[in-house]
């Protein structure tokens, strides 16, 4: 066997995983689990829960700009004894008993309407600001789960490729130890071995990257969520 016929069915077995790997990555997307992780993220991710804080201190701030009518008004009242005289130098009131006022504070008033408009333009701007990052959080979420789906297959192709190779560089050494084939050979197809090797390390690390970031966006171990 010479190292071009093995190379080419390392690449051979290597393409037919792989495009059965790709194949299947759309079925294996699990629609209600994912659901799951967007939710978890919109309840977990602090950034999200900053806008959610952002959008309620906004919406308080309607309320207190509405109670800006009422800071306009100023009641009082006076209480002068029915037996006391008409007018006199230290009760100049010209009516006994309870006397009320209601003063309008006009440059208040006024101001009032602008203030509630523009606290609830705060708030519309609150929500949409919000709105818009569960939008953008949760398809960073997807992104992340399809890449974790991409890679945990990557990783089961690495892992074939290196056990295919395994496979046939021990054919070969077993033939090299009975003379058939050359030594270049040999050496050739534990080099493409332990490449493969590297390989599948690669994968198995990039897919603990990704799966680190999932776990980030979502707060939980993917492990804990079912």
């Amino acid at each position: 066997m010479t190292i071009k016929r093995l190379f080419m069915i390392c690449v051979l077995l290597l393409l037919a995983v792989l495009v059965k790997a790709q194949d299947d990555i759309i079925s294996q997307i699990n629609t209600p689990l994912l659901q799951k992780y967007i939710d978890l993220a919109k309840q977990n991710y602090p950034k999200r829960q900053m806008f959610k804080s952002s959008e309620l201190s906004a919406k308080a701030k309607i309320g207190i700009a509405s109670s800006t009518y009422l800071e306009a008004f100023n009641a009082s009242y006076f209480y002068r004894p029915d037996n006391g005289t008409i007018i006199d130098s230290t009760n100049p009131y010209s009516i006994n008993g309870f006397q009320f006022g209601v003063y309008l504070n006009l440059g208040i008033f006024l101001r009032a309407p602008s203030l509630v408009k523009q606290a609830k333009e705060e708030y519309k701007a609150a929500v949409f600001q919000s709105k818009e990052y569960d939008i953008l959080l949760e398809s960073e979420v997807r992104q992340k789960y399809y890449e974790y789906l991409q890679l945990f297959n990557d990783l089961k192709i690495k892992t074939q490729a290196l056990t295919d190779s395994k496979a046939a560089s021990d054919g070969l050494r077993y033939k090299f130890e009975k003379g058939e084939v050359s030594l270049d050979v040999y050496s050739k197809a534990k080099a493409i071995t332990s490449l493969a090797g590297s390989e599948k390390l690669l994968a198995e690390l990039n897919l603990l990257k990704v799966k680190d970031s999932l776990e980030a966006l979502i707060g939980e171990k993917l492990e804990n969520v079912k």
